[in-house]
């Protein structure tokens, strides 16, 4: 159980109504704003827009010089394991504060160094955000609940770009009109606010997660058992590697911009400026959505479509730079381009975060965010080392092809993590595909919530059974036991619905014709069940309307007295009722499945399986369901 499992309690259900992760989400915001101030404002020192300057060599080796430091990181995690993280936070933004004051002054002591001399002093402001980065990321979890993590990591996101889109534009009119040195101090003043605001938070006493009286390890013991931590654990090794291909491909694209509108658009310095602010914007609306959807969409998946995304989207990109339209036109298509590579590049990033924050112990934390931070570091170093180092001549000529190279490597990566999820589904790629599906309808659209723990066994013959009151009843039960398909006994005109009678006979789902003992129905639940599967019976025998009583049914008892497969009990709530089916499944609900545990039916096991025995075994039944409903909602009367 990780640190946010065991608070998470005790802390508030609204991320805003949360002091310290308001407190964090602002300091990182304005943190994230200080980052970017200051980009044209160092490439104006270099006259980057003059037209025997190739632009694009000197944003590479901007951004590999910034970056470098991030090598470390798995050091500068092992500290954030160690120390306090907001410490640590603190004294990077204050560190990274003084150095933006002084940046004119030091690049003009190291220009003559060389051609990398000016970019010597980002060496020290990217040696502390690389102190900053896992801090921040092993802190997140202990502030808020768990299931508020792709939320969170979102608000993140779509802040920090906000204030990347603010320094972008900002940064852009800056150097256009003024002096770089103002850029430089607004710059230092933007850290200096960030540490204020952590100073001031509160964040819980860290938990002492070593045996009393054991000596702790030194860190160069505890930095090793980070990297063995994520060699043995195949999950977090493979999220690490996506984030890598992710960087590696964002430093070639965000290289490539001011080439693109230099050359392709006949942009300045502001225009530049303009496409880091729409790569921002997609940012932002990707934030947005990963908010809305909170966790109703698995990490993994989204991981997946993520990248199939961003694909297309730079390819729309790379497009714009091949088609014969004027410099206005093409500037809109890529433009397009950029904004849809942000919205899916925030939903991979968000939901890498989430999956890591929730798998990796607190113990852990810090050391992991850190080789993340040394994975993501060493691709963008390699994208922009390949750009940057070597004396390319006019390599702002194929900016077109490396994008192009982008998107489809972006895809190849998509099919990958497809193929190994679906793969690794229990049940086949099609039904597994079918229970994704069903779980991200249910938590987004019906706004489903199971209550308590799943009681259904893993394995093994059971009944499930629960009370009635929408056809979208069997898709709740459904998500609130994913990890195994119930093959639900369903009215026979429904299996020849089209797109319906696929996922019903995906699932092995049982036709009853209606008004009718149909005993082919009887034999093959019975079949089911000796298979070892699961059935669900929806033991008031149809949808019940509001003030409806139904007479429980019989066929729930007579299954598992004759089959011996136990019957979980379990009640579903919050949903509107219809009369129309197809209206049931469209509209909005609030669904809640809350589980019992199995009903005893060992009395009536023993004697005669007479009418009478059957009866009594039904009426037990629905009690347990009926004991499951929420004080709310009243209970049905039993028919003696």
């Amino acid at each position: 159980m990780t640190t946010a499992d065991r608070t998470a309690p005790h802390l508030p259900t609204g991320l805003l109504r949360n002091r310290n992760y308001v407190l964090l989400w602002s300091a990182y915001g304005i943190s994230a704003l200080g980052d970017h101030l200051s980009e044209m404002a160092l490439l104006k020192t270099q006259d980057a827009l003059n037209a025997n300057v190739d632009v694009t060599p000197l944003t590479a080796r901007m951004t590999f010089v910034f970056f470098v430091p991030f090598l470390l990181a798995p050091a500068t995690g092992a500290l954030a394991d160690r120390l306090s993280r907001r410490g640590l936070m603190v004294t990077a933004d204050l560190v990274r504060g003084a150095a933006m004051m002084m940046m004119a002054a030091m690049i003009a002591w190291t220009s003559p160094w060389g051609s990398w001399g000016w970019l010597a002093p980002l060496l020290v402001v990217g040696f502390f955000a690389a102190v900053f980065s896992p801090a921040r990321s092993a802190l997140l979890p202990t502030l808020i609940r768990s299931d508020q993590l792709v939320r969170a990591n979102a608000m993140l996101s779509g802040l920090g770009i906000i204030a990347t889109m603010a320094a972008a534009k900002l940064g852009g009119v800056l150097a256009d009109h003024y002096d770089p040195v103002i850029a430089f101090r607004l710059d230092a003043g933007t850290f200096v606010v960030s540490a204020v605001l952590l100073l001031v938070m509160r964040p819980p006493r860290r938990e002492i997660e070593e045996p009393a009286g054991v000596k702790r390890s030194s860190v160069r013991d505890e930095l090793l058992g980070g990297f063995r931590y994520a060699r043995s654990h195949r999950f977090v090794l493979e999220l690490l590697v996506v984030a890598g291909i992710v960087w590696f491909c964002g430093a070639l694209v965000n290289s490539v911009i001011p080439a693109v509108v230099k050359l392709v658009y006949g942009g300045t310095y502001s225009a530049i400026s303009n496409y880091r602010a729409f790569l921002g914007l997609g940012f932002v609306i990707g934030a947005v959505t990963m908010t809305l959807l909170g966790d109703a969409l698995r990490g993994a998946i989204a991981i997946t479509w993520g990248l199939f995304g961003i694909s297309a989207a730079i390819a729309v990109f790379a497009l714009s730079t091949f088609l014969p339209f004027s410099p206005a036109t093409l500037s809109k298509v890529g433009a397009v381009g950029v904004v849809f590579a942000g919205i899916f590049a925030v939903s991979v990033m968000a939901s890498l975060d989430s999956l890591l924050q929730r798998i990796v112990p607190n113990r852990f934390r810090g050391r992991v965010f850190g080789i993340r931070d040394l994975c993501t570091t060493a691709s963008l170093l390699l994208a922009t080392g390949l750009l940057g180092i070597p004396k390319w001549v006019n390599i702002d000529r194929w900016v077109g092809f490396i994008l192009a190279g982008v998107a489809a490597m972006m895809f190849i990566a998509g099919l990958v993590t497809l193929s190994v999820r679906l793969r690794r589904g229990t049940h086949g790629k099609s039904l597994t595909f079918a229970e994704n599906l069903n779980e991200f309808l249910s938590k987004f659209w019906w706004r489903f919530q199971r209550i308590g723990r799943s009681t259904v066994p893993r394995t093994g013959p059971v009944l499930v059974t629960a009370n009635h009151t929408c056809s979208a009843d069997p898709l709740f039960l459904s998500a609130a036991a994913s990890y195994r398909p119930i093959s639900f006994l369903v009215a026979a005109e429904y299996a020849h619905w089209p797109i319906v009678r696929f996922f019903l006979r995906l699932v092995e789902c049982i036709p009853v014709k209606r008004n009718s003992r149909d005993s082919e129905a009887t034999k093959q639940a019975i079949r089911h069940l000796r298979n070892g599967k699961a059935v669900g019976i929806f033991i008031e025998g149809g949808i019940v309307g509001p003030g409806e009583v139904h007479r429980p049914k019989d066929g729930v008892a007579m299954l598992a007295l004759r089959t011996g497969a136990p019957v979980i009990p379990a009640y579903i709530s919050g949903v509107t009722y219809h009369k129309n089916v197809v209206w049931g499944l469209l509209i909005r609900h609030r669904a809640r499945v809350r589980f019992g545990l199995p009903v005893d039916l060992s009395e009536f096991q023993a004697g005669d399986r007479n009418r009478d025995s059957v009866r009594a075994a039904t009426n037990k039944i629905y009690a347990a369901v009926q004991a499951l409903a929420p004080d709310s909602e009243p209970l049905e009367k039993l028919d003696e």
